[in-house]
């Protein structure tokens, strides 16, 4: 009993020694102090960025497949090779296809040959094609225009049912040439040869207009029974327009008028320079020529774009009778014209000379016109069976392309320059109906063209624009920021697993001379703002209360402290815009350090053993 309350008051003495050990402890003085630490307000770029994490992706990436079954013929690339847009990679067996296309050729012929045996090409003038030409003239020394027949124009049956006649396009290179001659006559001092030559070159223009107006005035052609009603001036027309909505009929009526108008202008011209020639106002006369030239140049455009414009198909009745018959009359007066100056003059008469030119020009219209009737008339040819057998050879050139599509199915051809990454065809594979469609036989991809997509939260989606540059890093490639600009942002968003929605975004990398890969993890930051030297403060030296935004400054004379209130623009991580509020050099506190000597605690000593 003694034993136990001895170590009792051995233990209660302890615990008395470490509870005044303790006290001492606490009681002496701390050496501990806060150090204040600065920043200065100053100028400088504020850069705000949009953090998007993603992959980088080959855009131009392809499997390639045949178009159609068949044995494998040759592959001609390796895993690896580099390829050129438009090279051969692999192709099937295309006997069957080539012999195919044969035989389709071979029917596009024979519909071609029915047509031409049955629809002959009429002996009309729209499949000749005249474009203007410069030729150099070696007795002027000077490039001069020539009216120059191309030939075939185009394939298509000409019935002489058309309005306005082509013969008026006839009548117009004779009036070209006749013109270009009497220039050259006039140069070359033949007087009297260039005044013939523009008296004729004034009668075929004549002709151009008969023809012109016998479209604008013949019930036949669709336009005689309106242009009686078509005012001649522009008020007038422009009324009729509004009062009866647009109408094709009224704004050609209106058109070949304004051809026909143009023609007589030139009639006028030509007229001049003759009467001037035959007068012997040699030096006056020379010089209009070139003018001449243009407008009967102009008179072309008009009368080429003019021709041919309706077309008719009424067998019924004959075309161009009553401007036939104008035309045998008109010929038989010149005729008669002849025959008068021969009476005067004798055969050496310019008047002679002159106007049996122009009746045969007029006996060759007539004949043009009339004839090509008699032909239709002959070969008894009708709408019904020239529709069906165009019909029949647009059926044949329509299976001649679709084999020779079928060809190219039998080829992998590159779509793009690029490095083939897989083959999955060999020489003498059979691929059949079922698969041909479903087995890649070369997969290709563009290594050039590389593209990082990422998806962005719908807080910072609004920010982003296309067009906006972007800093991207590889995490394969730690050592290197690469380039890119924003190329796409997705109008529709999708919900993660923790249901915040997120938008695509796609940025195109600019040329870089690291071989990047397809999957590789990257981060990008968007540049959505940027503003050069602004007034900068950091964002640990700013305080927000209910009141506004704050900041300490302290003045370096005095060593005051001031609490101002301070009104922020936008803001990064790291710094906030300043509005108003500092000035470029103030003093801000940015946070307070604790410094001084640290204090050691001497663990108390125990009670001697």
């Amino acid at each position: 009993m003694a034993k136990i309350f001895n170590k009792l008051v051995a233990i209660i003495i302890c615990v008395f020694v470490l509870s005044v050990s303790g006290i001492g402890c606490a009681s002496q003085p701390s050496s501990l102090a806060l150090e204040k630490q600065f920043a200065t307000v100053q100028l400088g770029n504020l850069a705000i960025t949009v953090s998007v994490d993603g992959n980088l992706v080959m855009p131009q990436a392809f499997d390639l497949l045949f178009g159609a079954p068949g044995n494998v013929e040759d592959v001609l690339v390796e895993e690896g090779d580099f390829v050129k847009a438009g090279q051969i990679l692999a192709r099937l067996d295309d006997t069957t296809q080539r012999l195919d296309i044969m035989s389709a050729n071979n029917d596009v012929q024979t519909k071609l040959s029915n047509l031409y045996e049955t629809v002959p090409l009429l002996p009309q003038f729209p499949e000749h094609n005249y474009e203007l030409e410069w030729q150099y003239n070696e007795k002027t020394k000077t490039n001069e225009p020539v009216w120059a027949d191309k030939g075939i124009k185009d394939s298509r049956t000409s019935y002489p049912f058309y309005y306005p006649n082509a013969t008026a396009w006839v009548s117009f290179v004779w009036a070209w040439d006749e013109v270009t001659r009497a220039r050259e006559l006039f140069q070359a001092g033949n007087y009297a040869a260039a005044a013939s030559e523009l008296y004729v070159a004034s009668s075929d223009l004549e002709s151009c207009i008969k023809i012109f107006e016998d479209t604008i005035n013949n019930p036949k052609s669709g336009l005689g029974n309106t242009a009686s009603f078509v005012p001649t001036d522009l008020a007038g027309i422009t009324y009729l327009s509004i009062l009866q909505g647009p109408s094709f009929a009224v704004s050609y009526i209106v058109e070949l008028r304004k051809v026909v108008d143009l023609i007589k202008q030139g009639q006028a011209d030509i007229e001049t320079v003759r009467v001037l020639t035959a007068e012997g106002e040699y030096d006056e006369a020379g010089p209009m020529f070139g003018t001449l030239s243009k407008r009967v140049d102009k008179i072309g455009k008009a009368v080429i774009n003019n021709v041919n414009v309706i077309k008719t198909h009424n067998y019924a009745t004959v075309y161009g009778e009553d401007i036939s018959i104008y035309f045998y009359y008109a010929a038989e007066e010149k005729l008669d014209a002849a025959q008068k100056g021969v009476e005067k003059d004798g055969l050496n008469s310019p008047e002679l000379r002159n106007n049996l030119r122009i009746a045969q020009h007029y006996m060759q219209i007539c004949n043009s016109i009339l004839g090509s009737n008699d032909y239709v008339l002959q070969h008894g040819l009708s709408l019904k069976a020239e529709q069906q057998y165009k019909l029949d050879l647009q059926n044949a050139v329509v299976a001649l392309e679709n084999k020779k599509d079928d060809l190219l199915k039998t080829v992998i051809l590159a779509p793009f320059d690029g490095t083939v990454v897989s083959v999955g065809v060999k020489k003498d594979d059979v691929l059949s109906a079922m698969d041909y469609s479903s087995k890649t036989a070369v997969q290709l991809v563009d290594t050039s063209q590389i593209k990082f997509q990422g998806l962005v939260d719908e807080i910072d989606i609004l920010k982003i624009e296309t067009g906006q540059k972007a800093m991207i890093s590889v995490d394969a490639v730690p050592d290197k920021v690469f380039t890119g600009t924003v190329s796409f942002i997705s109008p529709y968003g999708s919900t993660d697993t923790g249901n915040v929605v997120k938008f695509a975004v796609t940025i195109k990398l600019d040329p870089t001379d690291v071989e990047l890969k397809g999957g590789l993890t990257a981060t990008a930051d968007i540049a959505v703002y940027n503003a050069e030297n602004v007034l900068l403060v950091p964002l640990s030296a700013v305080t927000t209360a209910p009141a506004g935004s704050f900041v300490t400054v302290t003045d370096e004379a005095t060593g005051q402290f001031e609490k101002r209130q301070v009104t922020l623009g936008r803001q990064n991580y790291q710094f906030a815009e300043v509005l108003s509020g500092l000035q470029e050099g103030d003093k801000v506190i940015i946070e307070e350090k604790v410094v001084g000597a640290p204090v050691v605690t001497t663990p108390p000593q125990g009670p001697p053993r």
